[in-house]
């Protein structure tokens, strides 16, 4: 009689039931990499809806849009941005202003007045005709213009008596 050895047969069991295992676990990932695609492709097609209804609306608002409107805001915005610009320039200036005269004001001999004075904002330059009372105030007045840390530096010129002891001149003051 034919005795089949058992030993053989549990290895061929055993064997068996690790060459089961291994189609389940390829099964298994494929069914998780199917429901991560349906899963993105469903995604994509929800976001490639809302972009196209995006658009739809934007083309529409678009559609709707008065150019003559269009062109008289952006005329209004110009104008605005132009008065704007003539404000700034006139609130500089007049910063600039303020301070020259500031400088002018703190740069005067008691015994000095000054009878006309020309700014230029763009150089930076006060000219002024002056009357010092007699040529000791002048040269007092000279000493201050070299004193005072506003003035970068001066000039005179033009310098006559008066019919008395007064000295007339002309400056040229250059403000920092």
């Amino acid at each position: 009689m034919f005795v089949p050895d058992i030993s053989l047969l549990q290895s061929d069991f055993e064997m068996e039931s690790e060459e089961s295992r291994i189609p389940s676990f390829f099964l298994t990932v494929s069914l998780i990499l199917l429901i991560l695609s349906v899963g993105s492709y469903i995604g994509l097609y929800f976001y490639v809806s809302t972009l196209k209804d995006t658009l739809d609306q934007t083309v529409v608002s678009i559609k709707n849009l008065n150019l003559q409107d269009t062109s008289t805001t952006v005329g209004k915005l110009n104008r605005i941005g132009g008065q704007l610009e003539v404000l700034k320039q006139l609130r500089n200036e007049h910063y600039d202003a303020s301070s020259f005269l500031d400088v002018l004001s703190g740069s005067v001999h008691p015994r000095v007045y000054y009878k006309n004075a020309n700014f230029d904002m763009k150089n930076k330059t006060i000219k002024v005709d002056g009357v010092a009372a007699n040529p000791a105030s002048l040269s007092s007045q000279v000493g201050i213009y070299f004193e005072d840390d506003k003035i970068s530096e001066y000039k005179i010129s033009d310098v006559s008596l008066d019919g008395g002891n007064s000295v007339i001149f002309k400056a040229s003051l250059k403000v920092k």
